[in-house]
């Protein structure tokens, strides 16, 4: 039975924004038991804004650059010993700034899309605004790469941003924590997928730049149970199990152990399916729910 649900209880009375949940058909394209969506959102110190006195914050500024300047090479090192695909979320100034950690991401075959333009929290931002802020970071990322980003996360979301999202033409959205399986947005017949997150990231375990240190082991065994738990239920159904991580939080000396542990831990699992996020929305929009969107343009037309 299909589950649809109005957004209208999730943003705040935007009648004709619609989800369309098809658990029942989730399934992946060589039987995998579940598909792992890996993604870091890629930004440096450009939301560390100056203080009421202009002055910033410089340590913390720093501790977001380390990003760019070092971590991006060794998870990139380490992706490619473990022959995992990533997605990379980022942002327009980091790909304005640093063109060759751009380059070098798509060097080794993973995929860039779009995490704002200076990581913007556009739970605060005009309607007008935020679109800019797609329009600019889009115009970007395409110039660096060549490819418009079709993908996109937002530092939180506002009451405009899935419909801004449609009206630029992304393909995914992966910002919810509200649903555990892939769902289409729908508003006025133009769908987008939606690839929901799990608040198990490393933001959560070692902390944001504010001195929360946490221990890569503790967290290697909380990304262990995280995963465990949700491979277990795919014994049932085809699962999904998405994994956020920061270049600058994640690529720390030591850190990096529970990144390289959890995917040896999760390939011994086994049957498993590591697609990036346009090849997800993809398989999602074009086999999985593509009958149902069909339905939803013929709805639409009348």
């Amino acid at each position: 039975m299909n589950d649809t649900k109005l957004a209208r209880s999730y943003f705040g009375g935007i009648a004709m924004l619609k989800e369309y949940h098809y658990d029942h058909l989730i399934r992946w394209p060589r039987g995998e038991r579940a598909a792992v969506f890996l993604t870091f959102d890629f930004q440096g110190g450009e939301d560390v804004k100056p203080d009421k006195n202009g002055f910033r914050n410089y340590e913390m500024w720093s501790q977001g650059e380390y990003g760019p300047h070092h971590a991006i090479y060794r998870l990139l090192r380490i992706l490619k010993e473990e022959n995992v695909k990533a997605t990379f979320l980022t942002c327009g100034a980091i790909a304005e700034r640093y063109p060759e950690a751009v380059q070098a991401i798509l060097d080794h075959g993973h995929v860039v899309e779009g995490h704002g333009y200076n990581h913007e929290i556009a739970r605060y931002l005009p309607r007008d605004q935020e679109s800019e802020v797609m329009r600019k970071t889009i115009a970007m990322i395409k110039d660096r790469t060549g490819r418009r980003p079709l993908g996109w996360r937002s530092c939180t979301q506002s009451t405009n941003t899935i419909e801004l999202l449609i009206e630029h033409g992304f393909v995914f959205n992966t910002n919810c924590f509200h649903e555990e399986k892939p769902f289409l947005w729908e508003n006025n017949g133009k769908v987008m997928v939606e690839l929901p997150r799990q608040p198990f990231g490393d933001g959560t375990l070692f902390g944001h730049r504010h001195g929360e240190y946490g221990n890569p082991f503790h967290g290697l065994e909380t990304w262990k149970a995280y995963f465990d738990e949700l491979y277990a239920e795919t014994a049932q159904r085809p699962g999904y199990i998405p994994f956020t991580m920061h270049p600058y939080i994640i690529g720390r000396p030591g850190r990096t152990l529970a990144l390289r542990g959890i995917l040896q831990h999760m390939k011994k699992a086994g049957n498993l399916w590591f697609p990036t996020g346009i090849e997800l929305a993809e398989w999602c929009l074009n086999d999985l729910f593509k009958a149902e969107c069909d339905k939803l343009a013929r709805a639409s037309a009348g």
